[in-house]
């Protein structure tokens, strides 16, 4: 692992890639690419010589800048994400004993249909998921297929549904939302003119990232097996939630009160309620938040292993590359996940809070102006923490650093390269909204057709429809999201290794990296500028 302080450079290309170094593989036993030192330099170095692949890993003279025992990250961070989760556990089967008992009484029953936890729902919601993995798989596959046309595609989808959302809010008299997403929807449109020439290298991305995706079906497969987790989690965690409710009702306190005019009324007021559902929505943004970053880390390291091993002649340093990614995810770098993630959950808990507040505060317009201000600066807080910690989790996953030095780093190494420019022009996310757009579109229609034919006593009324199609919807694109964190993860894994090693992606990509050569060339410039071997 890298030390405290700047990082070494790459080996120089005539060098070999080490066959049984001391990083990669299940036993944490060989190096990756050392990491180099970013100084930005505008010094025109020659063509660096021909590169020799060979099996002498003696020569890899960066290997020794790490650590050649697995050390565990941010070891502080794993053990309180442990204790709250211990702690959870406990409170929420204190409120699931709350419950009442009948809540349970019929499930699984197969000819009932009076309670919601019947056995014909509960297919319903299995054809919700089935549905959505299968519509997942087959996106991926036109994703490869059609890169360039669904690019375009996405692109004016977006500008649609933004204006078409502006339309909506000013057709339900919420101004102020509607000429924002006009505005929004109208901007977007024009930069197409700006955008458009940045097609090809998009198109260029994905197909690559679908096609290590194809390489390694293991990301799709583990993708499933974390998505059922976050599902277990998120449904226990509602479970509990809903018997806080009648649990802490014991420690209600309430007065009796009397206004100017004379007459009674009484205050109700439950500190330890209200502290409960805190620590309840901050261990799920937790918990859920390290779950999704376990995920991504350990397709990071897969795509790391993919870029800087594919073609060398040693091939890959573990059979499975996958395994050994979730392996170290699960492990080595745990601490590390959960301090980003911890990081993020304190700003997405202290936001749920100011939403409650608002919600509290409908005749307190300067409580309410305040509470919107704090709502949008702490969203876009969590929008540049989040930005910077994908990327931060790709030199976990490559290097097993701790958080804050990768975070760091990262920045760095960002902006000295200029692997912002080919952030900020790659085009796929647009890609993966519509696309969980339409599967959650699909899913929802299905919910629907299954509600209408089956036509469940408990709904002899319609009035669970709604609520059942609006919870398949966002079911369907969370899932969506989730299956495919592989394109996601894989394009960050991309830029982030592009700024490592250069002359890796000319190795295995050489018709991406003769693009970014021509487009961004101070990306590939001054990779030999640190010679500090």
């Amino acid at each position: 692992y890298g030390q405290q302080g700047g990082y070494p450079p790459p080996p120089p290309p005539q060098q070999a890639y080490p066959q049984n170094g001391e990083y990669y593989g299940n036993s944490y036993n060989q190096a990756p690419p050392p990491q180099q030192s970013y100084e930005p330099s505008n010094t025109q170095y020659p063509p660096p010589p021909p590169q020799d692949y060979g099996n002498n890993g003696g020569d890899f003279k960066g290997a020794k800048h790490y650590n050649r025992e697995p050390k565990f990250r941010d070891l502080w961070a794993a053990l309180l994400f442990l204790a709250q989760f211990a702690l959870f556990v406990v409170i929420a089967a204190l409120f699931i004993k709350s419950l009442p008992s009948t809540a349970f009484k019929n499930s699984g029953k197969t000819h009932n249909t009076k309670d919601f936890f019947s056995l014909p729902t509960m297919i319903m919601w299995l054809c919700v998921l089935l549905v959505s993995i299968v519509f997942s798989i087959v996106y991926l596959g036109l994703m490869q297929m059609f890169a360039g046309k669904m690019l375009v595609i996405s692109f004016w989808f977006a500008v649609v549904s933004m204006i078409g959302t502006g339309i909506y809010y000013l057709a339900a008299k919420i101004w102020f939302a509607g000429g924002i997403m006009l505005i929004f929807g109208i901007f977007y449109a024009l930069m197409w003119f700006s955008w458009r020439h940045r097609i090809p290298f998009s198109k260029l991305v994905l197909e690559v990232v679908c096609h290590i995706t194809r390489r390694f079906p293991s990301t799709i497969a583990i993708s499933v097996g974390f998505l059922l987790i976050q599902a277990l989690y998120s449904a226990f965690w509602s479970l509990a939630f809903a018997g806080s409710f009648k649990h802490m009702q014991q420690y209600q306190s309430c007065s009796t009160h009397t206004d100017r005019n004379g007459r009674q009324y009484q205050s109700c007021s439950n500190v330890r309620q209200i502290l409960a559902w805190v620590f309840m929505v901050f261990s799920f943004y937790w918990t859920s938040s390290v779950i999704l970053n376990v995920l991504h880390t350990t397709i990071c390291g897969t795509f790391a292993t993919f870029y800087f091993f594919e073609g060398s002649p040693q091939g890959y340093p573990t059979k499975n590359p996958t395994l050994s990614s979730l392996k170290r995810a699960m492990t080595n770098s745990f601490g590390s996940i959960c301090f980003g993630s911890l990081v993020v959950a304190i700003i997405q808990t202290v936001r749920a809070v100011v939403r409650a507040i608002r919600s509290q505060g409908d005749d307190n317009v300067v409580l309410q102006l305040l509470a919107c201000c704090a709502d949008c600066i702490l969203g876009c807080i969590e929008a540049i923490v989040e930005f910077f910690n994908k990327y931060a989790y790709v030199e976990i996953a490559m290097y097993g650093k701790a958080f804050v030095p990768a975070a760091k780093d990262t920045w760095t190494l960002i902006k000295d390269r200029g692997v912002d420019a080919l952030i900020n022009d790659c085009l796929i996310g647009n890609v993966l909204q519509m696309g969980a757009f339409l599967c959650a579109a699909v899913v929802a229609l299905v919910a629907w057709l299954y509600i209408t034919i089956t036509k469940p006593e408990y709904n002899t009324t319609g009035s669970y429809t709604a609520p059942i199609i609006i919870a398949a919807f966002v079911l369907a694109m969370s899932m969506f999201m989730v299956l495919l964190k592989s394109i996601d993860s894989g394009a960050a894994t991309t830029f982030v290794c592009l700024a490592e090693d250069p002359d890796a992606m000319a190795r295995n990509n050489p018709q991406l990296f003769a693009m970014v050569r021509e487009a961004y060339p101070q990306v590939v410039r001054g990779v030999h500028a640190v010679e500090r071997f």
